[in-house]
């Protein structure tokens, strides 16, 4: 049976073997010839072998980092009772809380690298940190426990049932008496490493700062969830000089969270560090920005987050993108085109080359639509490389590259390097400068489908952008063949829809409809309910229009005419449908409202 140990940990174990004499060259090169034939790690190798032991090992490691060895310790010596780190981090980190008194918090650990985390712990729980030194079979032994596996039903009995904490044990609680000082005991450090039984005690609450981490722990599992399941795009923490706040951005608006406001800046820098420690971040360093990623099971899907730190004058911000891939259906049917322009999109992205555009403002869905393109076309005699900043969604099957300029991996390399590994489609997650479009157009010139992204208001003004950036006129004519712009409106609850009878002719002439359209318009809105939150808005609507790089748009780009004069020739010869029109379709179908409508369509 494998022990489990971590590389990095097998390798420090086996280093300091080595450099005390414990085992000889001969035995090291012996186990790593056998360790990299078979499945086990060094350490186990040499375990096998009989070159060494795990008491060895302990009492090595506690020699040389000053750390007690506990040989003796075992579930029943544990007091479980403070709920101080969950089971999970007990086990990716392979380290269990034992004992806790007053402000000290005592763990077992038994590899080196495991106090890299007593900093992290300290700041974690604001308690003073002892770790003790057990030995590997020691600390699997209380992972099994916490883990039960299915067919041993008799540990069942014994896992933890606090939403995958430490449960207390009611015979070994560490309580609070009247003076308010704990009544559990310190381990004692003996003569002969052993350590004795904790005294039988009550089973009163114990003091609110021997369950801090339940609460921080709590607050985030509990928002976090919470943010999943109404839909969040992004949650918000944020500190100030005499507050904090938590705000979720849900249908594309930040929405705060008033009802956590209080615990969340009494316990702010404590769920940050949770936050950055969770995310595999450095937790001492507060001074610059930092990139991270999550990965939870939630309502049992698999569920990604980006985390964003950043420091400010009064403590860290953090953003976490919530990267539902499970809850999103990547199919271009899906996504809300008008019907005609729905078939122009999927012949555009089915063509074996030609450049494809997408663009819109941050948060407007377009990394979405992509997907839903890369989905469509994505099978198995076809090559698709893209390159993204970040990766948001896996696609099985698609080759997907993390765009990182501090390597030296940016959109342009990325697709450079592309045309060299035979691709039928390449996907750049965003245009931003004249080397990364000259490849582009050169890539689908040369028989390959491009896809990408560029921030423009609106489709024809894609035109002029790539204009001013450069790019010559019959370039744009050859090789461009399909613009989306998009925009995603908030959708008026179904449960709360009434008539909006504060809309005037007036202000329905001012948003394009016509004098007479203006009479008999009667538009919509939500008067917010329990299903929206009061917000009068549940879900969104895709907007979309689709520029055709026509006939008559090559004679007008040839041509150099403006943006006003390529949009004129698109409406008035190629049957064009601008996001307003489109949008005002919308709002007489009660989709949308007049606000929503001039939020996002009034283009200024």
């Amino acid at each position: 049976m494998s022990l489990g140990i971590p590389t990095e940990s097998a390798e420090q174990i086996t280093s300091l073997l080595f450099s005390n004499g414990l085992i000889n060259e001969s035995q090291l090169k012996s186990a790593m010839t056998s360790s990299e034939e078979g499945e086990k790690c060094l350490v186990e190798t040499l375990i096998d072998y009989r070159f060494t032991d795990e008491n060895s090992i302990a009492n090595a490691i506690s020699g040389s980092y000053d750390i007690e060895f506990l040989p003796d310790l075992d579930s029943d010596n544990i007091d479980f009772n403070s709920e101080i780190l969950s089971v999970q981090y007990i086990t990716d980190n392979r380290i269990v809380p034992i004992s806790v008194h007053g402000s000290t918090l005592d763990i077992a650990i038994s590899e080196p690298s495991a106090l890299n985390q007593v900093q992290s712990i300290a700041l974690l729980t604001d308690k003073k940190v002892n770790p003790y030194l057990v030995t590997i079979s020691q600390i699997n032994a209380i992972i099994n426990m916490l883990n039960p596996s299915d067919s041993s039903s008799s540990l069942k009995e014994n896992a933890p049932k606090n939403n995958g904490k430490i449960s207390p044990r009611k015979e070994k609680s560490s309580i609070s008496n009247k003076e308010g000082t704990s009544t559990s005991k310190p381990i004692q450090k003996q003569s002969k490493t052993t350590l004795k039984p904790k005294p039988k005690t009550s089973s009163k609450d114990s003091e609110p700062e021997e369950q801090y981490s339940a609460v921080v722990v709590e607050f985030i599992d509990k928002n976090l969830k919470k943010a999943i399941e109404d839909g969040v795009s992004d949650v918000h923490f944020e500190v100030f000089k005499h507050s904090a706040r938590m705000r979720f951005r849900l249908d594309g608006v930040l929405q705060e969270i008033k009802e956590v406001e209080k615990v969340l800046f009494e316990n702010y820098t404590k769920i940050i560090t949770r936050i950055k420690i969770m995310s595999k971040l450095d937790i001492a360093e507060r001074r610059k920005a930092q990139d991270g990623a999550i990965s939870l099971k939630v309502g049992g899907k698999e569920v990604d987050f980006r985390v964003s730190v950043m420091p400010t004058s009064f403590g860290e911000r953090v953003v976490m993108r919530i990267l539902d891939t499970e809850g999103i259906d990547l199919s271009i049917e899906k996504l809300g085109f008008q019907e005609e322009d729905e078939k122009e999109f999927i012949h555009a992205v089915t063509s074996p080359q030609g450049m494809v555009l997408v663009t819109g403002p941050t948060g407007s869905g377009k990394s979405t639509t992509l997907y839903a393109a890369l989905s469509k076309i994505n099978r198995e005699g076809i090559n698709i490389l893209t390159a993204e900043d970040p990766v948001e969604f896996t696609l099985e099957g698609v080759g997907q590259v993390h765009v990182r300029a501090d390597y030296g991996m940016t959109f342009s390399s990325a697709l450079r390097s592309f045309l060299r590994q035979d691709p039928e489609v390449v996907m750049v997650g965003e245009i931003r400068d004249k080397e990364t479009v000259d490849i582009a157009i050169k890539a689908a010139l040369t028989g390959h489908l491009v896809l990408s992204t560029l921030h423009t208001n609106d489709a024809v003004s894609t035109i002029t952008r790539l204009m001013n950036m450069g790019v010559e006129p019959y370039l744009i004519t050859s090789s461009l063949t399909l613009v989306v712009a998009q925009r995603l409106a908030r959708k008026n609850c179904t449960e709360c829809i009434q008539e909006d009878e504060t809309v005037n002719e007036s202000q329905l002439r001012s948003i394009g409809f016509s004098a007479e359209d203006a009479t008999r318009v009667t538009l919509f809105h939500g008067k917010g309910c329990n299903n929206c939150k009061g917000t009068g808005y549940k879900g969104r609507k895709g907007i979309y229009e689709v520029l055709r790089v026509t006939d008559n748009m090559i004679e007008g780009i040839l041509k150099e005419l403006t943006t006003p004069e390529l949009k004129e020739i698109a409406i008035s010869k190629d049957n064009f449908l601008s996001m307003q029109e489109i949008g005002r379709t919308y709002l007489q179908q009660g989709d949308i409202s007049i606000e929503e409508y001039k939020r996002i369509l009034i283009l200024d």
